[in-house]
């Protein structure tokens, strides 16, 4: 096949895409057929990877390489493969050879494990208009990249009239999306939907240039604000040909009640969730819309009781209701539904009984329900009502009122792989035969009832969870043998369930993949390990426990720590934190010592409480620590660079909007490492030795402080008027110091 630079400008990004992402996406994307200085200098234009066009193939070649991210051997090896591509019949017609495809989508997001950076596969840049070249192609999808560059759409892709699928989603475009677009009569599926991955604005006024494209099957614009676009419904009306029609989140506040003239004659997916329409559910244009399979109007503001006209949609498969005003019970029309599979009403005022709710459901569809999702919805009675519910997945009815004992026929329902039955007024014991057919079982939610789990030391659950919710159930004196086989949970929360002793060795490496661990409000006593570094832990909730001993390493990967309220002793290490930590809780304890100089370090941290201990000394002076390491008394070049490193650390501003620090021993005077907290807002020094006078940069560095606790210490000298400044300021407390002159008038009564 011979190739024209037409064909060659559509194949570079191809050629982009191999030689400048990793190996493992070699089999997302088919390979161009072309190679060499040719392919190089196509690249160059296509995607304006430089700003002028090479001279020479040789210099075309070497700017390529010199700017490739690749190892060079692997990208040898990469190039060497594309070598033997002869043939594309799958980006060119194997008739004209016209270039009829270009896929370059990216649906991939993965953590470089190595570095612990987020490595994204996106191309970045910008859209050519070389593309106008590309006359004879139908299929152009650049889904995922950022290559919008916070622009608008470009209107010239308005004039590819050959196009019939067009996916630009979840790109950084920003502003209008141009009417342009509905130039693309050919057009069959067309997506521009806007995710937050960019946190980019599009939005559309005026969609009636959807009205052009009579051939659109599928039309997604999820995201794209749609607030102004008053007659909307009427333009999609306009599309006869549709089976798929995504608006999510698209601000839209009116809906057409009917439609006189109904062309939706073939629509199966309408999803609509999270708009304010804030009106009744009925009437409304889509209950007419009989083809529907799946409805998701999530989140809409809709209210009044569920409509009648549910039962109009005989073929639906798929109802998303949730989180509206609805009240009441559904509709004994619900009936109708014989292919009903998923259904989710949470978050509505339904009331009633659960018994009355599952008779209304479809009896043709009872071997069909997959998916039943009641959770927060004002209802009452007892679960024996879902035992008919055979083909049953996931159960979700947790923050309810259902009451009783939890039938051990649960146990029969064989396709179970979520039991979320938590926050209710549920009693009894759970038994091993509980679980007997509950081979696919992957979640468990039994939190907040009063339920007792009694199973025989050597039960082997037949199951292997991903998430056990287990809070305040009755579990036995020390933790449960039977999970030591649960590698798997992510999610394990035992908070208050009466279990004690000492944490058996194996819980931490059985656990040591969890994200979420919490073992808080129990009697568990002894030592922790003295470091969890080999764990990948995010969220670790140990607080209300009697643990003794010393504060252990943590994970790097640590986001919230809870351990106070317990018997911890010792100093803290001295690299004590992780990079991600967010949140750190150790307020009464035992622990001694001073704040270790790893503070600085924690960029992320947004509240710390120490209160209750007995640290000495003051807060690091990161300030000081910068100019230590600026000032280094050997001419070494190794150690003045390694300054300059710790300087780019130590002053860097610190996201922390709370500090407390109370009932310690701390002294010196006002911390200067405050000085790095612009986002202060609430300050607890109470009941500490510090000393000295209050600085006049208080309102300058810390200007969002709405809490100034600093009673019970020794500072002296006069308060500083410049506090007049803080505008959000609520609560201030300076009482018990040696502050002497003249009370500010702004602290006087009126």
């Amino acid at each position: 096949m011979k190739y024209s630079f037409i064909h060659c400008l559509a194949h570079c990004a191809l050629q982009t895409y191999v030689t400048r992402t990793l190996p493992s996406t070699m089999t997302a994307t088919p390979r161009s057929p072309f190679h060499g200085a040719a392919a190089m200098l196509c690249l160059l234009l296509a995607f304006s990877l430089a700003t002028t066009i090479a001279s020479s193939v040789s210099s075309a070649a070497e700017m390529f390489v010199n700017g490739s991210s690749c190892i060079a051997a692997e990208r040898d090896a990469l190039l060497s493969f594309k070598d033997g591509i002869t043939s594309d019949p799958s980006r060119c017609s194997t008739r004209t050879g016209h270039v009829v495809k270009l896929d370059l989508g990216n649906n991939f997001y993965t953590d470089d494990i190595e570095s612990n950076d987020n490595v994204v596969h996106w191309l970045r840049g910008q859209i050519s208009s070389s593309l106008l070249c590309l006359h004879h192609a139908r299929h152009l999808n650049l889904s995922g990249n950022a290559l919008g560059g916070n622009m608008t759409i470009p209107k010239f892709i308005g004039s590819l009239k050959s196009l019939t699928h067009l996916d630009l989603s979840n790109m950084d475009f920003s502003g209008r999306v141009p009417p342009q677009l509905g130039n693309l009569t050919r057009l069959e599926y067309l997506d521009i939907c806007s995710d937050y991955q960019f946190y980019a604005y599009t939005y559309s006024s005026d969609v009636s240039w959807l009205a052009r494209l009579h051939s659109l099957v599928r039309l997604d614009m999820s995201g794209v604000d749609l607030s102004a676009a008053v007659n909307w419904v009427h333009s999609v009306n306009t599309l006869p040909n549709l089976s798929l029609l995504e608006l999510t989140s698209c601000g839209l506040n009116s809906s057409s009640p009917s439609l006189l003239h109904r062309n939706l004659t073939i629509l199966e997916t309408l999803g609509l969730c999270d708009n304010p329409f804030n009106s009744p559910a009925a009437p409304n244009w889509y209950w007419d819309i009989t083809s529907l399979k799946s409805l998701s109007i999530f989140n809409c503001g809709l209210s009044g009781p569920f409509p009648d006209e549910l039962g109009n949609l005989t073929l639906l498969e798929t109802l998303y209701m949730a989180s509206n005003n609805m009240e009441g019970m559904i509709p004994s029309t619900l009936k109708n539904l014989c292919s009903l599979e998923k259904i989710s009403l949470h978050h509505n005022n339904i009331g009633g009984d659960i018994k009355d709710l599952i008779e209304r459901l479809p009896n043709c569809s009872s071997d069909n329900l997959q998916i039943l999702y009641l959770f927060d919805s004002n209802i009452t009675g007892t679960l024996k009502s879902v035992l008919n519910l055979t083909s049953l997945s996931i159960l979700s009815i947790e923050d309810n009122y259902l009451s009783g004992f939890v039938p051990v026929e649960i146990g029969t329902l064989r396709n179970l792989r979520s039991l979320l039955i938590g926050n209710n007024s549920l009693s009894g014991v759970i038994s091993e035969a509980h679980f007997s057919g509950l081979t696919k079982l992957d979640q468990i939610d039994l939190c907040y009832n009063y339920l007792q789990v009694i199973v025989d030391m050597d039960w082997e659950p037949p199951f292997n969870l991903t998430g056990a919710y287990l809070a305040s159930c009755h579990l036995g004196a020390q933790v449960p043998n039977w999970l030591r086989g649960q590698s798997s949970v992510s999610y394990l929360d035992m908070s208050d369930a009466g279990l004690g002793g000492r944490i058996p060795d194996w819980f931490w490496i059985t656990f040591s993949s969890a994200h979420h661990l919490d073992l808080s409000y129990n009697q568990f006593h002894g030592e922790l390990p003295l470091s969890l570094e080999f764990m990948s832990v995010q969220e670790l909730f140990l607080q209300s426990n009697n643990f003794t001993g010393s504060v252990p390493q943590l994970p790097i990967s640590v986001v919230l720590l809870d351990i106070s309220n317990n018997f911890f002793n010792g100093q803290l290490p001295s690299n004590f934190g992780s990079p991600c930590l967010q949140v750190a809780v150790l307020f009464s304890n035992r622990i001694t010592g001073i704040i270790p100089n790893s503070i600085c370090r924690w960029t992320n941290l947004r509240f710390l409480d120490l209160s209750n201990n007995l640290l000495m000394r003051g807060l690091p002076d990161c300030g000081k620590e910068e100019q230590k390491q600026q000032n280094p008394s050997s001419n070494n070049s190794s150690r003045v660079n390694s300054a300059k490193r710790s300087s780019v650390i130590f002053l860097s501003k610190q996201e922390i909007h709370t500090l407390l620090l109370r009932n310690n021993s701390l002294s010196g005077g006002f911390p200067l490492f405050l000085k790095q907290c612009q986002n202060l807002m609430f300050l607890d020094l109470t009941e500490n030795i510090f000393s000295g006078e209050l600085p006049a940069w208080i309102s300058e560095h810390m200007p969002s402080l709405v809490m100034l606790r600093l009673r019970s210490n020794k500072f002296s000298g006069h308060i500083p008027i410049e506090i007049m400044s803080l505008s959000s300021l609520h609560i201030l407390d300076l009482a018990c110091n040696t502050f002497s002159g003249v009370i500010p008038q702004f602290l006087l009564p009126s």
